[in-house]
């Protein structure tokens, strides 16, 4: 059986390889939302509001993680083909940062019809929101997006799994300087 790359795997190889994939960009997002999270709620503290991150987070990465496999999935980005690393990776992570706006849009009319609202009631509410709540998120996303897609792309320029080798492997050169 060959998957969509041309590699030969069986569907339970290919599930393991994609909830890894999905665990890592999980992980990651937690990771910055957890930040993120943690230094508003610092910022409430000193206003004497109570504000509990992690769990918001972890739901946040899993959703997010999920419509980025997604966007991986449609190929987001990559009609780019830009010999310009620089130009490959702002490209792409622009193409992500859309998809997940869209797909963030689809979310809240989902929790809104979920909870009684409807389409033009949630409308209302996202547009009642200033031109700043809606655009910082967007923004964060995007800082959010630049590192995990520039490191994709760097690895795929250098060969698959040189990057993360040369990162988390053991270098075989000594330290000089000695003496």
């Amino acid at each position: 059986m060959t998957d969509a790359s041309g590699n030969k795997g069986s569907v339970k190889e290919r599930f393991l390889k994609e909830m890894r994939e999905y665990l890592i960009i999980s992980i990651y997002l937690w990771i910055c939302f957890s930040v993120l999270l943690t230094y508003k709620a610092a910022i409430l503290e000193a206003e004497n509001v109570a504000f509990l991150p992690l769990g918001i987070a972890a739901v946040k990465a899993l959703i997010i993680g999920k419509f980025i496999l997604i966007g991986k999935a449609v190929k987001a980005g990559s009609r780019m083909t830009s010999g310009i690393l620089l130009a490959r990776i702002m490209w792409k992570s622009l193409a992500f940062l859309l998809l997940l706006v869209v797909f963030t849009l689809i979310e809240e009319l989902v929790v809104g019809w979920f909870h009684g609202s409807t389409v033009a009631h949630t409308v209302d509410e996202l547009m009642a929101r200033s031109w700043l709540e809606l655009l910082a998120p967007s923004v964060v996303m995007l800082l959010v997006l630049i590192p995990m897609i520039a490191f994709e792309e760097i690895d795929r320029d250098l060969g698959k799994g040189k990057l993360r080798q040369l990162l988390f492997g053991r270098s075989d050169a000594e330290p000089s300087g000695a003496g």
